[in-house]
């Protein structure tokens, strides 16, 4: 009689239990809804003068409760109905995958700089996403074309570093551009700027509440936990690099561009029952990198190349795996694209 109706269920998984949250919200009714649209077409009735805001040079700063998508959207329309030729950039700054170079390519084909071939030819590494920089600036500079950037999350996880604030607020300044982004609390977003970077964005705060859920923000939670974890390694990374002699920094940068060239590993994640996400490139073979290094003259002695290497792999910065078709080791660095690009950007 204990025994009745004491079996025990099979544990759901991650993706089994999003599936029911999302079954879920599809018959809970959404509260006060006419009170949100009136919310809406309040904000509406502000537009024009958002519009006059922009024309005189200001950027804007959306704060309040709730998503501002509906508003961006809303604004963004009538935008374009007033100006059919301006061009449109839409920045999701919630996503973990939208980086500086994402900004730039697609502001270099709104404008007419580069095509969409031309762009899928950008590598991520610094020195490219800094020559892509001056370029689209210079251009952008020298156009007429108005552009209307809409950035939501200015504060996102990917955009927060100071070069990247640098970058959005260079953009702003231009005669031609024309900012509009969001952020979840004003009262922190501040601490992202030091005094030139805030007199660049030259900011027009506007409170405006929506109440609307995070839907299309809590789309990428999951990733975002992912991209945590790989923060934690590496920063611990960063801090082993930054202990290590400018030559084994340097072979270590040999890698990293090998894979950066390659792709490798680029937007890896988990399916999000268990895994973690990893780089999937395949790496460079001892004989490869000893020609690169020594091509590049940081260094001419197998001996040294391999207690360098011995040295990454105690320190977790590399790790060992086989090609499949000659069945050669491969030393790659385990992190995804995006991160060795940080990783470089900070200690290389």
């Amino acid at each position: 009689r204990g025994e009745r109706g004491c079996a025990m269920s099979k544990p759901l998984t991650k993706r089994q239990k999003r599936a029911a949250v999302a079954e879920a919200d599809e018959v809970i009714p959404v509260k006060h809804f006419n009170e949100k649209q009136d919310l809406l077409l309040r904000h509406g009735a502000r537009f024009p003068s958002w519009a006059c805001s922009l024309h005189e040079g200001f950027s804007m700063l959306l704060y309040g409760f709730g998503s501002k998508r509906p508003v961006l959207s809303a604004f963004m329309k009538y935008l374009m109905e007033a100006d059919e030729e301006a061009a449109v950039v839409v920045v999701l700054g919630y996503s973990p995958h939208f980086t500086a170079k994402e900004i730039l390519v697609q502001l270099s084909q709104a404008s007419g700089l580069t095509g969409e071939e031309e762009a899928l030819n950008v590598t991520g590494s610094k020195k490219s996403v800094a020559s892509l920089a001056r370029k689209v600036v210079g251009h952008l500079e020298s156009s007429n074309r108005t552009v209307f950037v809409f950035l939501n999350n200015i504060e996102g996880q990917n955009l927060r570093t100071d070069d990247c604030q640098e970058l959005i607020a260079r953009i702003a300044s231009l005669k031609s551009v024309h900012l509009v982004a969001t952020v979840d609390n004003a009262s922190v977003a501040p601490l992202l700027w030091d005094q030139k970077t805030a007199d660049r964005l030259n900011l027009h705060y506007h409170h405006v509440p929506t109440y609307c859920s995070y839907e299309d923000e809590l789309m990428y939670q999951n990733d975002i936990a992912f991209e945590e974890n790989d923060g934690r390694r590496l920063q611990a990374a960063s801090v082993v690099l930054s202990s290590l002699t400018q030559t084994a920094r340097a072979v270590f940068r040999e890698l990293g561009e090998s894979q950066i060239a390659e792709g490798g590993g680029d937007h890896a994640r988990s399916d999000g029952d268990g895994g973690e996400g990893s780089a999937s490139g395949t790496g460079m073979a001892f004989a490869e990198l000893f020609a690169s290094c020594r091509e590049q003259l940081i260094l001419s002695n197998e001996i040294t190349l391999r207690s360098h290497l011995e040295e990454f792999l105690d320190h977790d910065l590399v790790c060992l795996s086989e090609s499949p078709d000659t069945r050669t080791a491969l030393y790659k660095i385990p992190l995804r694209v995006a991160d060795i690009e940080r990783l470089m950007d900070l200690c290389l």
